[in-house]
């Protein structure tokens, strides 16, 4: 039997991964002017997860958007759900090593290396699994500046995100 507390503390836990998945098909509605290029706008939620001391939450987030946008968008069984996943994890990594490690990185700074990583990370995933072509690999300048300006969009929401929410506040208020 669940108690009460937790019971809410999980009610919250669905409403920011529905929030966080809300985003990511709304993102997937924006004309994209290449079809790999997309925001992360998601990253936005994860990242304020991870600085309101939340990381298990954002662990969960991560995942739970990922499958189920996978499922409502019908891509769970093709290579766009593993490129979500594995460049996803790899973000959600960089972040928290930064937040850990006590990096010396803003948010923004953060946000940037960790888009950087998922883009290449996606790269490398298709490169392995997709299209076997070292020439593919030419993409990463190309991918890096397109990581440092959505990492900066990203970065700069999260900030403002964070400036007026205290999802640690608004979690914690769950248990009372």
């Amino acid at each position: 039997m669940i108690n009460h507390q937790t019971e809410r503390k999980i009610i919250t836990i669905a409403f920011i991964t529905a929030f966080a998945l809300t985003i990511y098909i709304f993102e997937m509605m924006i004309p994209k002017p290449l079809p790999f290029i997309k925001l992360g706008l998601t990253n936005v939620v994860i990242i304020t997860l991870i600085y309101s001391n939340m990381p298990i939450e954002a662990i969960i987030v991560t995942f739970a958007k990922t499958i189920a946008g996978g499922f409502i968008t019908g891509t769970i069984f093709s290579p766009t759900t593993l490129l979500s996943l594995t460049g996803g994890t790899s973000a959600l990594l960089v972040m928290l090593f930064c937040y850990y490690s006590k990096s010396p990185f803003s948010i923004i700074g953060v946000s940037i290396l960790s888009s950087v990583t998922h883009n290449i990370v996606q790269l490398i995933t298709i490169n392995l699994t997709i299209i076997q072509e070292t020439k593919l690999l030419y993409l990463i300048p190309l991918l890096i500046v397109l990581g440092i300006i959505t990492g900066f969009i990203t970065g700069y929401f999260s900030h403002l995100f964070m400036t007026h929410l205290d999802l640690r506040r608004l979690y914690e208020k769950t248990s009372h």
